[in-house]
């Protein structure tokens, strides 16, 4: 499904790039292969959290049109993103053992990219 909002393809598209800037930069800084795949791993995680939030407003938003039966199985597949989120992150943290401040600064990859896009926003709004 493509994106009609602009700016949030932006956002993600920056999140991308962002989390692989700073999964380059682990593995430069610590010269260790775990810091790269600690902030890949919390790149995932936030990939999946910003999913799950996405498709939750979307059927909110279209459940006026589509019945209480929509907004059902939005919700289930919403609980089901998150049971899936924090098998991983369970995955990632206990039995990987990566870096819990590499997975920090991969999941912070949105962060920096909704932060890019409000500067970018107050710059074109001079």
């Amino acid at each position: 499904m493509a994106e009609s909002d602009p700016a949030l393809r932006r956002i993600e598209r920056l999140s991308l790039m962002a989390c692989a800037v700073l999964a380059a930069a682990a593995g430069i800084v610590t010269h260790r292969v775990e810091a790269p795949l600690g902030v890949l791993g919390g790149g995932a995680l936030v990939a999946i959290s910003y999913r799950g939030i996405k498709a939750g407003i979307t059927a909110l938003v279209d459940a006026g049109a589509g019945g209480t039966r929509h907004v059902v199985i939005a919700l289930v597949k919403c609980f089901t993103r998150y049971a899936i989120l924090a098998i991983a992150a369970y995955v990632i943290m206990a039995r990987l053992r990566l870096p819990p401040v590499a997975v920090f600064a991969g999941a912070s990859s949105l962060v920096i990219a909704v932060m890019v896009e409000a500067l970018r926003g107050l710059s074109h709004g001079r």
